[in-house]
């Protein structure tokens, strides 16, 4: 009996990691990081160096693909869908304008990015 109680609650533990892990959760942290690495390479973007900026800008569009799916899983999102989806596409546009060395459009691509995360933040943000 103690055995099968046993079983029972590691069945029961491996269940919720599982359940939770395929939850796709969205903390303030994330959105720090996203903001922080945005602030951080509109700077590098200015400064022209090109290495980190398209590091950043590959790393924002790995967050805003998690937030993409957060807000698809969530459902009742339309808006956050779609800015999450823009922001990961400018940020994919960065990476491509600073290889060509088009840095006043990477500039502006990641003011697009700024202002959406602004826009979301104004409609979704938990106060």
């Amino acid at each position: 009996m103690r055995k099968m109680l046993i079983v029972m609650g590691c069945l029961v533990m491996l269940l919720a990691g599982v359940v939770r892990a395929a939850g796709i959760e969205l903390d303030t942290d994330l959105m720090q990081t996203i903001e922080d690495t945005n602030l951080s390479l509109a700077s590098n973007i200015a400064l022209k160096d090109a290495k980190r900026s398209k590091a950043e800008a590959a790393e924002l569009h790995r967050m805003f693909t998690q937030v993409e799916a957060h807000f698809v899983a969530k459902g009742d999102a339309a808006d956050a869908v779609d800015l999450s989806k823009k922001s990961k596409d400018w940020a994919g546009e960065i990476v491509k304008s600073v290889d060509s060395q088009q840095f006043d459009h990477a500039a502006e691509l990641a003011g697009n990015i700024s202002r959406a995360c602004k826009t979301c933040h104004n409609f979704y943000k938990k106060s």
